[in-house]
């Protein structure tokens, strides 16, 4: 996907639309990056991100990355 060049220069991210979107649909693309590095699209309703936001559980194990 990386690799189409349609007069803009070559993509930055790859995303995939509005459609099927609903909470917790994950896609995955090959990283821009490519040797084994992957790009991940993840939907959250609303509510979900503000819960997520507020677990602290959460926020200290993706700190640790």
């Amino acid at each position: 996907m990386y690799q189409n060049d349609f007069g803009w220069g070559t993509p930055l991210v790859v995303r995939s639309g509005n459609a099927n979107k609903f909470d917790g649909r994950i896609y995955a693309y090959q990283g821009r990056e490519r040797e084994g590095s992957i790009d991940i699209e993840l939907c959250l309703a609303p509510q979900s991100m503000t819960a997520l936001e507020s677990d602290q559980e959460f926020l200290e194990a993706v700190t640790e990355l």
